[in-house]
């Protein structure tokens, strides 16, 4: 590993330490703020940004970064309501039936509406019926690793190891159907290699156990990584992104090794499908100019995530070609959550 960003990494994971802990207190200062509103403000001046997961997330953690920035920009109380469960389909139905007008948004990953349609029978939404695509947000990287000990050191290695040795080697995943855990399915049918899935409720565990060698890897996003990788607890042999990282700029892309091996996790803004065209538009005027803050940047920098900014069109299009390419590597896969 390149020694030169350790110093910019130890401040990365003291913000992210930081912007964790005032996470609880913020959420609380939110709903303080929100009793607090005038008794002139109409409930239809409350912007509602509904999180489908719980507090401390990635998911959580931008939509704390974006408020006060919306608030500013649209003049008006902004909140964040965490509604997880269901694997996040519970936060998206509700906001999928939020009637028109009432200013409910859904601040999501693109996991829970790309992924969660094909996972689940029944997710109590239809990503392309029920959504209209407002505005990207953030993209935050994914990185392959393995136990400190394992022999591999590079992906090609990793792989030849895997067809020598078929099924002998586990992964671990955050969860079954979770993005860590379809990115390494993903991997495994474009390179025809085998490794068994050893799914946990959510990536400390699963981190956990990779550090004592009973599952030899797992794909986590670059901000939950990074301080193991500080540690040298564990190893990356590649990040699934379309650039390298600032952090890790000696670390290889996946792509170069396998065609397409692009795990970008971007999180985006949503509106139920009858919201008001000129809502969608301030909103996305908003968006656009809370992304252009320097301020917005490095503190997204920091975390190791990168601001999405896709025009409404192009995240249209992407919401489409992510629903498609993933609802089918889960069907052939034969993935199913319930």
């Amino acid at each position: 590993m390149n020694p030169q960003p350790i110093q910019r990494r130890r401040h990365t994971m003291a913000f992210l330490r930081t912007l964790l802990i005032r996470v609880a207190a913020t959420a609380a200062l939110g709903h303080a703020a929100l009793l607090a509103l005038p008794a002139h403000a109409a409930p239809a001046q409350l912007v509602t940004l509904v999180v489908p997961a719980a507090p401390g997330g990635s998911n959580d953690i931008v939509a704390r970064v974006m408020e006060p920035l919306l608030r500013g920009e649209l003049d008006r109380p902004v909140v964040v309501e965490n509604r997880g469960g269901g694997g996040g389909n519970v936060g998206a139905a509700y906001v999928a039936r939020a009637e028109a007008g009432s200013n409910i948004w859904l601040l999501t990953s693109a996991s829970i509406v790309t992924m969660n349609p094909g996972l689940f029978a029944n997710p109590g939404f239809d990503t392309l019926r029920d959504f209209v695509p407002v505005a990207g947000i953030a993209s935050v990287p994914h990185v392959l690793l393995v136990n400190k000990d394992f022999a591999p050191s590079t992906l090609p290695e990793l792989l030849a190891l895997l067809r020598r040795e078929p099924g002998r080697y586990f992964f671990g995943s955050a969860g079954n159907g979770t993005y860590s855990h379809i990115l390494m399915e993903f991997l495994k049918r474009a390179e025809k290699v085998d490794a068994s899935h050893v799914p946990f409720r959510g990536v400390a565990p699963a981190m956990t156990e990779l550090m004592a060698g009973r599952i030899q890897m797992l794909i986590s996003t670059l901000p939950s990584a990074m301080p193991y990788l500080q540690s040298r607890d564990v190893k990356a042999l590649a990040v699934f992104s379309d650039q390298r990282s600032e952090f890790l700029p000696d670390l290889p892309l996946a792509r170069d090794t396998v065609a397409g091996l692009v795990g970008d996790l971007w999180i985006a803004l949503y509106a139920p499908k009858d919201t008001p065209s000129q809502e969608v538009q301030r909103m996305r005027q908003a968006v656009d100019k809370a992304q252009a803050s320097p301020g917005l940047r490095e503190k997204f920098r920091k975390m190791g995530a990168s601001v999405y900014a896709p025009t409404a069109a192009e995240l249209r299009l992407q919401t489409a070609a992510d629903l498609a390419r993933w609802s089918q590597l889960i069907r052939q896969a034969g993935i199913q959550v319930d």
